[in-house]
């Protein structure tokens, strides 16, 4: 899902969900400004409700529970970031193909970010 045209590099939010990415973008020249970085508007929370009403994943799953992540635009630095889980960042078949996904150049930036932590991440930690 994405409000974007297919060329233009995207920033947006994402989940691994059953071995396959789930995003909604937004084209970063339309994209919301937050600080120093383009980012899409939507929240997790609010894709995940429309995708449970839409049937799209279970009910009984709460946004938090699959790997998730966010892609924004820094504008200071002049590139984008990939900020996600570990359990994604870990995986560099799939960080390619968020970058793919996204039509991002590969030169982009990846960071863990402790507001993505899926539930296997906060079990190590405990």
């Amino acid at each position: 899902m994405s409000r974007a045209n297919q060329s233009e590099p995207k920033v947006g939010i994402f989940w691994l969900f059953c071995n396959r990415i789930i995003a909604d973008c937004t084209a970063v020249s339309i994209a919301e400004r937050y600080g120093d970085c383009l980012t899409h508007a939507t929240s997790h929370i609010d894709f995940w409700s429309q995708l449970q009403q839409s049937r799209l994943v279970p009910v009984e799953v709460d946004y938090e529970e699959a790997p998730r992540g966010r892609v924004v635009y820094d504008t200071v630095q002049g590139r984008f970031v990939i900020f996600a889980d570990r359990c994604i960042l870990g995986n560099k078949a799939v960080v390619r193909e968020i970058i793919k996904e996204m039509n991002l150049p590969n030169a982009v930036e990846t960071n863990e970010d402790s507001h993505y932590r899926c539930c296997v991440c906060l079990s190590r930690e405990s």
